[in-house]
């Protein structure tokens, strides 16, 4: 995991929002988030999604430069078009199926 790294983690589903922080060499600290998807998504460098619906979709507004996103659901998760002329962005729009 990236939180392995060093990197400051957000899992976000349908009930709650979880962080995974780095603490040590080995350990994770994981807790319950205070933050929305939406300042989740703003601060993040990487956006990875797997929601399987034609209906979901994170916007595009909240999405910072340079980020990379990859979507692992069947559906796409993002406007491709509107994300396609953000500054920076690496959009990977589908890499087929992945077991959590």
């Amino acid at each position: 995991m990236l939180s392995n790294q060093g990197a400051s983690m957000y899992s976000i589903d349908i009930n709650s929002i979880l962080q995974f922080m780095p603490v040590g060499e080995v350990r994770i600290r994981r807790e319950q988030a205070t933050k929305t998807m939406e300042e989740c998504v703003r601060q993040s460098s990487a956006v990875i999604t797997g929601v399987p619906s034609q209906s979901f979709r994170v916007p595009t507004e909240w999405i910072s430069e340079n980020a990379t996103l990859i979507n692992v659901a069947t559906e796409s998760n993002f406007e491709e078009d509107e994300v396609a002329e953000l500054p920076g962005v690496t959009y990977v729009p589908h890499v087929g199926r992945v077991t959590v």
